[in-house]
């Protein structure tokens, strides 16, 4: 357990000085709003196409780890859906449900995934986050808008338009066809990803918001245990079914057990879901995933090493 901590440390550390800074006032709200638009629009797309463009795809059993993915996924939406029918719970909370439940902290995840010493590990969880990015996107914006307003070219073009989708597709595309990237470039590359990284995990301090837990405690807290402990455990279950190497099943649970992305909060905003809810779900999540990430990872190793 004390190993675990240890790999966590940095990130928790990042998102709470995030927290305290924000809170405190020492940095304007001006600074945090451009803080996170540099980062969604330069700095985390450009770690998203150094990963990608430098990842391991040529992995035998990729293929595989990806079915498993989008299995588990297709289930958790399957779920969300059918409890929405039988309680006629509103477009505005399905959209909440399913980003919880769903989306992940791209920066929570690659911080774990460089911290590991295990190169398979790291490979395959950058692996897995960049390419179920469009994905989540896709099935986000889908669940926040009701069927009568659906304009699939609009949404289309709002995704090739997604910087983070962009980047990751760009990255498959060097990855793929084997473009070479100038040594000066890969250096200012690597710049950006280390700044991302850091600045991603501040901005998530950012986003916790101790008034509306208050507000939406016991949905909160439900919707947060599914995500952090019972999706883990029906990942664990499915995996028992495919013949995947450890590493491969250690980054599989990673990504379903880190807590879903603050950046769920501006999109359930601008789609006019009820971003209230989906505030005091982001944390309720980031402050839990702190003790259920530390229990997971030990649990992992003493099961796989």
């Amino acid at each position: 357990m004390l190993q675990m901590i240890t790999i966590l440390f940095p990130s928790i550390a990042l998102i709470g000085l995030g927290f305290y800074l924000f809170q405190s006032r020492i940095l304007d709200e001006k600074f945090w709003n451009g803080a996170e638009k540099l980062n969604y629009y330069i700095l985390f797309p450009a770690l998203l196409f150094n990963s990608l463009a430098n990842a391991d795809m040529n992995m035998g059993h990729l293929n595989s780890i990806l079915t498993v993915i989008f299995l588990i996924m297709a289930m958790i939406i399957a779920g969300v859906y059918l409890f929405a029918k039988l309680n006629r719970t509103p477009i505005a909370q399905i959209g909440v449900y399913v980003q919880s439940l769903i989306r992940f902290n791209t920066y929570l995840g690659l911080s774990i995934a460089t911290t590991l010493n295990h190169a398979e590990i790291k490979s395959i969880l950058v692996n897995i986050l960049a390419i179920a990015i469009p994905l989540v996107n896709v099935v986000s914006i889908l669940s926040l808008t009701d069927k009568d307003q659906l304009n699939i070219k609009n949404i289309f073009w709002s995704l090739i338009k997604n910087p983070l989708i962009s980047s990751c597709i760009l990255g498959i595309t060097f990855n793929v066809l084997n473009i070479p990237i100038w040594s000066g470039f890969a250096s200012l590359l690597n710049a950006f990803s280390s700044s991302s990284l850091m600045l991603g995990l501040l901005c998530v301090g950012t986003a916790i918001q101790f008034s509306t837990l208050r507000v939406y405690l016991k949905k909160s807290l439900l919707i947060s245990l599914l995500r952090l402990l019972l999706i883990p455990l029906i990942a664990f279950i499915c995996l028992q079914f495919f013949e995947l190497s450890h590493a491969a099943v250690i980054a599989i649970m990673i990504f379903f057990s880190i807590p879903t992305a603050s950046s769920a909060y501006i999109l359930t905003k601008l789609l006019n879901g009820d971003h209230q809810l989906m505030a005091a779900s982001i944390s309720m999540q980031t402050l839990l995933s702190v003790f259920t990430l530390a229990l997971i990872l030990a649990l992992l190793q003493h099961y796989y090493v």
